[in-house]
């Protein structure tokens, strides 16, 4: 079978590097016939863009500003900076402080201005040129200028700073041009599907603040910002919360309308779900989404709920799908052998997990992008199942023998494997070690704190970690994947992938405009990885699970198109007569109406 797959795979590679070539060709002659002609910008004006702009089509006219929200923030992370702690959380409450030049738009595949009112793309498809919005202003009343996006560039790019994840694009591109006060011109040294999102992709940073400052130590305290909140207070392992700006220049534009609602946003920071659970259970959040289906299956059905007080509702939506597995850190001599890594899956009972664990409300994995599949399994892999007498012949057949006392042994050296968790549920671990005992591998468990393991990890000092990644609609394996990442600190590339096929596959990527015939490359990257096993797959959900206290207005389907429990700020308000509604029937211990539990997005 693995034959069958290279053969395959790289015939397929030989006909794409033929294409790719020819390409190449055609560019170079048109390059040619080009010389001497003046670079043109007005081509590809964006149309669509005036001062005030389109309405968002998820948010809802019915939306009115006010009160406050609650909500369950997991581990404390070591930065509120997105672009110094790359978590969920960080991208969060960064995104709500500063802005992007331009964004993706919520229901179609097509960019939307945010910071920009307008731009130009040249023919050759690599030099942007941005109008930043005239009105746009920093929370001090300063003008965003061009300035504030050519001084992030030079922030991310500065090698002393913790942004090598953010180097890996912007890395293709000189240093913006300032055309005027508010028009930033900025270039690609080489053509990238991406360039166009990877240049609007810039921020504007603060220069009259932040410049002379070291950018690795700007974690918690922004004083000036430009999005529609800012900090208001920040308690170590307890909370952080945010207030909605009344002077945000943004509210001027048509797409901004009916959301950013609420007044205050609170970030609770709970490392147990559990505890989570019983925290809203008492009022103290106001939303949960609950990512532990033990919790959902067994824990859910409370006073609160069937009285309609509290709604409880499964979530559909086109939500991109990523993966989840444990990352083997490909660095280290006991993991190179690829037979290792393949019994190290063998090991995995991810079928007695699902239905013991998870009451089985999840698909397994077998592939690093799954919804590239219908339901969501690659046709092409099997699903390596969990089979121990399968593990030892692997282990065995790459040097791994067992001594008197029941250890693997090999030179010499004992098979010890450390799992790095800041997780207070070790079930599926506790199983997993027993499974990886029971052939002689030494395994255990080290509990840290998130930010003690982040340091781990951006050190490449780790053995196995469980780890869950998102997708986006914009798939750029790069950073995950391309060897030019693997040494680096703090990059994506995690478990150390080096590999010449998958770095050829993403070369031709960058160059393919089409996104069905991207995806077709990644097919081919996500073949080529299943045949490395730089990760033990776990699985994934096809639903988002959500409970919040039934006195908020939200758009028709919850959430929007693409996106889970991040759309509540964007999109939600206190609804005052639900609001009230609850009061009362709390009150007087009466049941609501029930919503409906099984929501989907429809077009």
């Amino acid at each position: 079978m693995f034959r069958k797959i290279f053969i395959t795979t790289y015939t397929l590679l030989f006909t794409l590097v033929l294409l790719f070539s020819c390409d190449k060709q055609q560019a170079k002659k048109k390059t040619i016939e080009n010389v001497g002609s003046k670079k043109t910008l007005s081509s590809k004006k964006n149309p669509s863009e005036s001062m005030q702009g389109e309405s968002d089509p998820i948010a809802n006219i019915k939306a009115l500003p006010g009160g406050k929200l609650a909500t369950w923030g997991s581990s404390y992370p070591k930065a509120l900076n997105y672009f110094l702690d790359n978590n969920s959380l960080s991208a969060e409450i960064t995104g709500l402080l500063f802005e992007p030049l331009v964004g993706m738009h919520s229901t179609k595949n097509k960019p939307v201005g945010i910071l920009a009112a307008s731009w130009e793309v040249s023919d050759d498809q690599k030099t942007f040129r941005f109008k930043i919005h005239p009105a746009a202003k920093w929370s001090d009343g300063k003008n965003i200028t061009a300035m504030d996006v050519q001084y992030y560039y030079d922030v991310i790019m500065n090698p002393k700073n913790l942004t090598s994840l953010f180097r890996v694009g912007l890395k293709r591109f000189s240093r913006p041009k300032i055309i005027d006060e508010k028009t930033i011109e900025i270039t690609s040294e080489e053509a990238h599907w991406k360039n166009f999102y990877e240049a609007g992709g810039m921020y504007a940073f603060p220069k009259h603040i932040w410049e002379g400052k070291d950018f690795n130590k700007q974690k918690f305290s922004f004083p000036v910002v430009s999005g529609p909140y800012q900090i208001k207070e920040v308690r170590k392992d307890r909370f952080v919360s945010l207030s909605r700006r009344s002077d945000w220049w943004g509210r001027i534009k048509k797409y901004n309308q009916h959301k950013y609602n609420f007044n205050e946003i609170k970030y609770k920071f709970t490392v147990d779900r559990n505890k989570a659970l019983e925290a809203f259970k008492k009022g103290d959040y106001d939303v949960y989404a609950i990512y532990t289906s033990s919790i959902w299956m067994k824990k859910t059905d409370f006073d609160q709920i069937n009285k309609g007080w509290v709604v409880k509702q499964k979530i559909i939506n086109q939500e991109p799908k990523g993966f989840q597995g444990m990352a083997i850190n490909l660095r280290s001599e006991k993991f190179k052998n690829k037979r290792v890594r393949e019994a190290l899956c063998h090991l995995l009972n991810r079928e007695l997990m699902n239905e013991k664990l998870m009451y089985n409300q999840y698909f397994l994995l077998n592939s690093f992008y799954p919804d590239l599949y219908p339901g969501n399994q690659n046709p092409d892999i099997p699903l390596l199942k969990y089979d121990p007498e399968k593990a030892r012949e692997l282990l065995k057949n790459a040097g791994w023998k067992v001594d008197g006392k029941g250890q693997l042994i090999k030179a010499g050296v004992v098979f010890e494997i450390t799992f790095v968790t800041a997780s207070q549920d070790l079930r599926h671990l506790n199983i997993y070690v027993e499974d990886l005992k029971s052939v002689g591998i030494q395994a255990s468990i080290q509990k840290l704190s998130w930010s003690s393991i982040r340091k781990k990890l951006d050190a490449h000092e780790f053995d196995m970690y469980w780890i869950a990644w998102g997708a986006s609609r914009l798939r750029d394996p790069e950073a995950v994947w391309h060897s030019s990442t693997a040494d680096q600190e703090a990059s994506n590339n995690i478990t150390g992938v080096k590999d010449p096929f998958i770095d050829s596959l993403i070369e031709i990527q960058k160059l393919e405009s089409d996104m069905d015939k991207r995806n077709d490359i990644l097919r081919l990257i996500d073949k080529r990885l299943n045949e490395i096993i730089p990760y033990v797959l776990l699985w994934q959900s096809d639903h988002n699970r959500l409970l919040y206290w039934n006195k908020f207005g939200t758009p028709e389907y919850v959430y929007d198109k693409y996106n889970r429990e991040d759309a509540i700020i964007t999109y939600w308000w206190l609804d005052k007569e639900k609001e009230a509604r609850l009061k009362k029937a709390q009150e007087d211990d009466t049941i609501l109406p029930q919503l409906p539990f099984r929501v989907r997005y429809t077009e």
